[in-house]
């Protein structure tokens, strides 16, 4: 009977030992399983981590072309807005001085009163369909969707444009000269055909101007020219509000202009065709510096080899830098040029030699 006994206790001993085996290996196998899911997940962390950081960097990249745009739109639409205001002074004239206008010139004014640029498109419209959001980020959805609410609000001038100058000159049977807005205008409308229409006609618009159904049309065309300056502020306002909520979120945010240089007939280079390079001092701020001997002549500043982007100024040493402006008069001798692109400012500062 005790053999019996030590028998079956052994053979529980012996079955127990198994438990216990059986039981650390399955231990070890959850805890190499737990291990192995710790490791996936972690994986997965830093895999979604890496993408979020490529996919921000690529929308910051976006973004900054779409602030560069935004940029040259603003400087477009301010001279939109001085071109209108100077549009208005000259039907200002015709109303109130017109016998102290140019014969010559008096006719293309009278043409030039009504017209309008053609619609404005924002430069960032192409740079839009390239930027890629987060759609769980909502300030990227946010900043998205306020660029494109800004680029589809499109201004277009002549849809509301009834040209009263136009039909009233038409109906007297003046020819219509070639103009455009802004450009028939530059240097006090040097480019304007003076010689168009004849000493005759100069006269009968000197006494036409004066009559009632003319003056009512000056006053329409000034109406028009008002409302076209509000809308293009406006716009302009929206385009400045959106640089600084882009700001806001990517405060390292700045203009992507690269190369920058001086042009004209006063550089070293002497020619309208070839830049003399300016060093970038100030990447955050886009202030660009170069110490140079100029000749008398003209100098205007521009980006690359291309006219896409440039720069004049209507005095010197110092002045806005205005988008497509005048050629910048300067004077011979040995200078610091210093522009600021941010601020949208040059100084020429003379250096003794």
């Amino acid at each position: 009977m005790i053999k019996i006994f030590r028998n079956i206790r052994q053979k529980l001993v012996v079955e127990n030992q198994s438990i216990i085996k059986n039981t650390n290996y399955i231990k070890y196998a959850l805890g190499e399983i737990v291990l192995v899911v710790i490791g996936i997940l972690i994986a997965l962390q830093v895999n979604n981590w890496n993408e979020r950081r490529k996919s921000n960097a690529k929308f910051n990249a976006v973004l900054m072309q779409i602030y560069t745009s935004l940029d040259q739109d603003v400087e477009e639409m301010s001279i939109n807005m001085n071109l209108f205001r100077k549009q208005a002074y000259s039907v200002d004239s015709l109303l109130n001085f017109p016998d102290k206008i140019d014969p010559t010139l008096l006719p293309s004014l009278l043409y030039y009163a009504d017209i309008m640029p053609e619609e404005f498109t924002s430069n960032a419209t192409q740079q839009l369909d390239l930027l890629e959001f987060d759609t769980k980020n909502i300030i990227q959805s946010r900043i998205y969707k306020s660029i494109s609410s800004y680029i589809l609000f499109k201004v277009d001038f002549n849809s509301y444009n009834s040209h009263p100058m136009r039909k009233v000159l038409e109906s007297v049977d003046f020819p219509k000269p070639a103009l455009l807005f802004s450009y028939s205008s530059i240097n006090n409308y040097d480019y304007v055909d003076r010689t168009l229409f004849t000493e005759q006609q100069q006269k009968e618009a000197l006494k036409l101007v004066q009559e009632q159904p003319f003056k009512n049309a000056l006053k329409s065309a000034l109406s028009q020219e008002r409302l076209a300056y509000q809308m293009v502020y406006n716009q302009r306002e929206a385009a400045l509000e959106l640089m600084n909520v882009i700001k806001q979120y990517y405060p390292k945010v700045k203009l992507l202009y690269q190369n920058i240089g001086i042009i004209g007939d006063a550089s070293p280079n002497q020619n309208w065709t070839d830049n003399e390079p300016m060093t970038l001092i100030d990447e955050s701020s886009s202030i660009w510096e170069l110490k140079v001997r100029l000749n008398d002549g003209g100098l205007k500043f521009r980006d690359g080899n291309s006219w896409v982007a440039n720069w004049g100024g209507d005095t010197f040493p110092d002045d806005s830098a205005i988008w497509f402006g005048s050629n910048i008069p300067v004077k011979k001798g040995y200078y610091k040029i210093t522009l600021n692109l941010t601020e949208k400012k040059y100084q020429f500062e003379l250096i003794k030699e």
